[in-house]
């Protein structure tokens, strides 16, 4: 038996990097897996991925920070699949601007995806969890929500409130076997941060020194199993060797 037999989990940002990475390994462990991404085209090579590998998964594409679209497409999955219960909340816009250059629209965008977003999403699934009286809510944050670097003034601030409502939303729902947990992630060696490393000359860590997807993707999964079920309220750093 797999650890997660008859179970349905929602991985948003599923196209790419880390959120591919979950939404592969939720799958190869049995999971139902809904991805949730606002590209069809990735969208489309990770569900060919899980399938040719035996795996479950539907997909989605979704903005969500459309919230009327996250409670729609939440509901169709209850329906469908008769119950939700782990979601990770993994889709993130990251804008390098110092605050003095944000504009009103930078700002926007990153609280919009990284907090809102992640709001929404949680939302929807409680009602199904809060029945079910079972659910797994991971929230991912970043190094930089508290270890701050110039330009990181939304991002850092979009990420040190999911931490917050993390641990506030633990604990109005940790007596109904609701898990809700935090990750702080360090230095990932993923496509954005290759793209991110290609346009500043200063960063030189190299690239093998970073933590791997699978890696992390090890922690995510397991704080979304039964074996992690005592933790409640977590924030968790994973920052490897570099912040």
């Amino acid at each position: 038996m797999k650890r997660f037999d008859g179970k349905v989990a929602i991985v948003t940002g599923a196209g790419q990097g880390l959120g591919a990475q979950y939404a592969k390994d939720f799958a190869a462990d049995g999971a139902q897996v809904i991805a949730v991404d606002m590209n069809p085209e990735t969208l489309k090579n990770v569900k060919a991925e899980i399938e040719g590998n035996g795996g479950k998964v539907d997909t989605y594409v979704l903005d969500i920070t459309d919230y009327d679209g996250v409670v729609a497409t939440v509901d169709e999955v209850a329906a469908k699949y008769g119950s939700v219960d782990i979601l990770i909340n993994n889709a993130a816009v990251h804008r390098a601007i110092e605050v003095a250059e944000t504009s009103k629209a930078d700002w926007d965008l990153q609280i919009n995806v990284d907090l809102n977003g992640s709001f929404y999403c949680t939302r929807a699934v409680l009602p199904y969890m809060k029945e079910k009286k079972y659910g797994k809510i991971i929230n991912i944050s970043s190094a930089s929500a508290k270890v701050f670097f110039p330009g990181f003034g939304a991002y850092a601030a979009a990420k040190g409130g999911l931490v917050s409502f993390t641990k506030t939303l633990s604990e109005e729902v940790k007596y109904e076997n609701i898990n809700v947990n935090a990750v702080y992630l360090g230095m990932i060696n993923t496509e954005y941060t290759r793209a991110r490393m290609s346009e500043h000359a200063s960063v030189t860590i190299p690239l093998e020194e970073m933590m791997q997807p699978p890696e992390v993707s090890k922690v995510i999964t397991w704080l979304a199993s039964d074996d992690a079920a005592p933790i409640k309220g977590a924030a968790i750093d994973v920052f490897g060797n570099h912040y």
